[in-house]
Parts: structure tokens; C-alpha cells; sequence
């Protein structure tokens, strides 16, 4: 059996990074800041990477939490795919979701990889 990666790109907000969300093998979710900008380069030497990653047992109240106020938006989707696509409808990039993770109490696990 494959596991399949499923992944959104945001919007961003900073130049010369890329933010994104990703449902791993495993169904935790991750949301990455890719920072392949001149400071990066001037502090660390090269691009680098923030993660959040969420379990898989929080994705479905963090589903609960973007679904209040929506209607309807199931279709065809699975739940990683809805989680997706809403997170890529109401957040720009990495920090404005992990603003609101906090908010709403969601517990993620941050990972800072300096080789990008």
C-alpha cells in the first residue's frame, strides 16, 4: 500500500517564501514555512524550513472549529481533503494558521529544519 501525500500551497505573504499544508502517510498534518529568502541565506547560510505538525487525532477538531459557519462544502471531498481546502480558503500562510492554532487550543509540535 502507498501513502499518499496530500498538499495545498497557500497564498503567502512574505516574498521569497512559500508556505504550505500537507496531510502526511501517517494523517498527521503538517504546514510549512519555506524561507529561501536573503536573510535566511545572511543568518543561517542556506534556506530553511518551519514546521507545526498536528496529529492526527486534532485534525478532526480543527475541522470542526473551520466548519463552524460553513455549509455544505462536503461534495466529493474526504476529510483531509476538506481540512485542506479550508485551510487554504481562510489562511494566507504558515503564521496565520499557527496564530490560530493557538487560539483555538489545538496542540502542534514545531520543528525547525536549518538545511533546507
Amino acid at each position: 500500500m502507498v501513502n499518499i501525500e496530500k498538499r495545498v500551497e497557500l497564498k503567502g505573504v512574505l516574498k521569497r517564501t512559500a508556505s504550505s499544508v500537507a496531510v502526511k502517510g501517517d494523517g498527521s498534518l503538517v504546514v510549512e514555512l519555506y524561507d529561501f529568502s536573503d536573510s535566511a541565506e545572511q543568518w543561517f547560510g542556506n534556506d530553511v524550513a518551519f514546521l507545526l505538525k498536528v496529529s492526527s487525532a486534532d485534525k478532526s477538531r480543527m475541522l470542526s472549529c473551520l466548519r463552524s459557519g460553513q455549509n455544505g462544502m462536503e461534495g466529493s471531498l474526504d476529510r483531509d481533503q476538506l481540512l485542506l481546502q479550508l485551510l487554504k480558503e481562510q489562511f494566507d500562510d504558515y503564521f496565520a494558521v499557527k496564530e490560530w492554532l493557538e487560539e483555538n487550543k489545538i496542540p502542534f509540535e514545531k520543528e525547525f529544519d536549518s538545511w533546507a
